[in-house]
């Protein structure tokens, strides 16, 4: 979801038992918010800074009416739920409709082996399905779902991880049009040493990852990347720090129609909890890109670009919490040909707890890009021409509590794409229906 998702979907308005609300409708939210981070080892590295959620120093605190094993603290939260879209493969002129069914569960488990290890395992997976077989569904395994084990000696904090996802949909990507499914798995493992001695905060971190893609067609996408990524600021208080970051890409792919590359991006850091309820977070810096004349797509030997990110989460009442983010980044091509994306993307939340057991929230989100892609001539010839794209989304939605355990959300979602190259415009709308149960 993943900047963090916005505290809505953990509502600590709600009762307790009424914090898991929104589910799927969430779920896909946080997805379409997680992609857009700076570069791709500072990307992974501010996701695992959301997956290291709290370093506990004690023993786990168990919820006598929650369930767990021993120790293990657990989470299981099924779902399912069914969704009309009347436009899946996102087509400017031959829109179709297909109504989208879901079934899964958001699951977790939480064990403080002893007073300085920590262990945490949480994932959401799901299988979706097109009942009119306009499009193949399958497994779903969504974004920030992730292990990790942090283990602690004196102010050494070392954590190992694995974060991983599996997904099929493509609505979430602005970048992409007239495709309505790219499958494809992605998965990260690697370890992350913070050391904070004093006031000071220094961290390191390597990870590997590999993407493939789960259709033949897609298959140019497939890539393994080496990300390092190393961080040093002073802290301010328990929650305020600033200082510099810097994190390098280094990535292969698998065929040669793509460009083997790398990147690096050094800039500022600044997290500031101005409030107990208003948290403020900035970075942003120079990056470049450097692209091997390896593939068909360069977009150039190399790109000097820039990231920039903003993100204010704030409380105004018990009731009441809004969201926004702003990132500015260069993300690695989706479509065949395309080398890299330069994205901005702005996006609100906000959410009102009507009642203790009724809340309806809002998001809101603007994109504009922009990317090199190939276009035929007439003869055989091949240009690389770059298209501008601007996306606008709308979601509201409504989750209500029926019961301490049992909840619906109902939702619905309009999207408009616009861009300078013909039949790469879309509007698409969906309106979903999502019941839940939380153990």
């Amino acid at each position: 979801q993943k900047q963090r998702c916005p505290q809505p979907l953990l509502n600590p308005s709600l009762p307790k038992f009424g914090r898991w609300t929104g589910l799927l409708p969430g779920l896909l939210f946080c997805a379409s918010i997680g992609r857009t981070q700076a570069q791709e080892a500072l990307r992974s590295a501010i996701s695992l800074d959301r997956a290291i959620v709290a370093k506990a120093s004690g023993p786990v605190n168990l919820q006598p009416d929650g369930p767990h094993l021993g120790p293990v603290q657990m989470s299981f939260a099924p779902y399912v739920g069914v969704q009309f879209d009347d436009n899946v493969n996102l087509s400017e002129h031959d829109a179709q409709s297909d109504i989208l069914s879901r079934v899964g569960a958001n699951m977790g488990l939480h064990w403080l082996g002893t007073e300085q290890s920590d262990l945490r395992f949480a994932a959401g997976i799901g299988y979706l399905n097109y009942a009119k077989n306009t499009r193949p569904g399958g497994l779903e395994i969504y974004p920030d779902s992730a292990l990790t084990y942090a283990f602690k000696a004196g102010d050494v904090t070392t954590t190992l991880f694995d974060q991983f996802q599996y997904s099929q949909t493509t609505g979430t990507e602005a970048a992409l049009a007239n495709q309505a499914t790219l499958s494809r798995v992605e998965n990260t493992i690697g370890t992350r040493v913070e050391w904070n001695p004093e006031r000071w905060s220094f961290q390191a971190g390597y990870s590997h990852n590999v993407y493939f893609s789960g259709s033949q067609a897609y298959t140019y996408l497939n890539r393994s990347s080496e990300y390092l990524f190393s961080r040093a600021g002073w802290r301010f208080a328990e929650a305020t720090q600033a200082g510099l970051e810097a994190s390098t890409s280094i990535t292969a792919y698998e065929f040669s129609k793509r460009n083997d590359n790398y990147s690096i991006s050094l800039g500022p850091y600044a997290e500031w909890q101005a409030r107990p309820t208003l948290k403020l977070t900035l970075r942003g810096g120079p990056t470049v890109s450097v692209f091997s004349n390896r593939g068909s797509g360069s977009g150039g030997s190399s790109l000097n670009s820039y990231y920039v990110g903003l993100e204010a989460a704030h409380e105004l009442t018990r009731y009441l919490s809004h969201h926004l983010s702003i990132v500015r980044d260069v993300q690695a091509g989706l479509n065949e040909g395309s080398a890299y994306i330069e994205q901005l993307k702005a996006s609100y939340f906000i959410s009102l707890a009507l009642t203790d057991w009724i809340n309806l929230s809002t998001s809101v989100s603007y994109e504009n890009g922009n990317q090199p892609l190939p276009v035929f001539l007439p003869g055989g010839l091949v240009a690389e021409k770059t298209e501008k794209f601007d996306v606008y989304r709308i979601g509201p939605q409504l989750n209500w509590h029926f019961t301490q355990h049992f909840s619906g959300t109902v939702a619905y979602n309009h999207s408009l794409r616009q861009s300078n190259f013909q039949n790469r415009n879309y509007v698409e709308n969906s309106v979903s229906i999502t019941l839940g149960y939380t153990f």
